[in-house]
């Protein structure tokens, strides 16, 4: 397998997860302003969407958006109980996927889409803290170690990615204990560790 990635955006979740599993891949970035490849390939030709994640399966198979890469890899390796193979564990899964990709994603990429005024950054922040709202007080009321279940898995590297984002847009994460109590676990792992490292993540 091969990841088509751009350091520090969403396919760092999928990094994660294929550090997870017990598979070979190869990594290759991608300028997303030249949409070159480090290898000098046009990546409209790899990914005509032009973002990243882009998963290489086998040469000319290409997967794309993180709703389906992350599953996909998260089911990869049976032995890691990253995702449930069916039923409401699974459901819920694709659930959390699902309301990162379209609404957290899109809430943070404001900010990535070029100048706000102040105004314009007042009401980006304020969807970012709704949403994170939402996540922190579900943490507080649940059961379970991470998102789903007691096990880590695609969902959790997902919201770290995302929520990792506030370090580049000034914004504060403290008042979210729950998530950084669930950062903070996520981060320890050796596959989180590993993935920033390569993508020059960590200083």
């Amino acid at each position: 397998m091969k990841l088509y990635y751009s350091p520090g955006a969403c396919s760092l979740a999928a990094h994660i997860i294929l550090n997870e599993i017990n598979v070979d891949f190869d990594l290759e970035r991608v300028d997303l302003k030249t949409h070159k490849t480090e290898k000098g390939a046009d990546y409209y030709e790899i990914n005509p969407k032009g973002y990243v994640p882009a998963l290489e399966i086998n040469p000319g198979l290409i997967l794309t958006e993180n709703v389906a890469i992350l599953p996909f890899l998260a089911q990869y390796d049976p032995k890691q109980d990253l995702i449930p193979p069916s039923g409401m564990g699974r459901a819920k899964v694709l659930e959390w996927l699902g309301y990162l990709n379209s609404e957290l994603h899109d809430a943070y990429a404001v900010f990535f889409g070029g100048k706000l005024t102040e105004d314009e950054k007042t009401k980006a922040y304020a969807e970012v803290n709704r949403l994170l709202k939402f996540i922190d007080h579900y943490l507080a009321e649940s059961e379970y170690d991470y998102l789903v279940d007691d096990n880590f898995g695609p969902a959790d590297a997902y919201l770290f990615v995302l929520t990792n984002w506030s370090n580049h847009i000034e914004h504060d994460l403290s008042p979210y204990i729950n998530i950084i109590a669930l950062r903070n676990k996520v981060a320890e792992r050796q596959s989180v560790q590993i993935a920033m490292r390569d993508e020059g993540l960590l200083g």
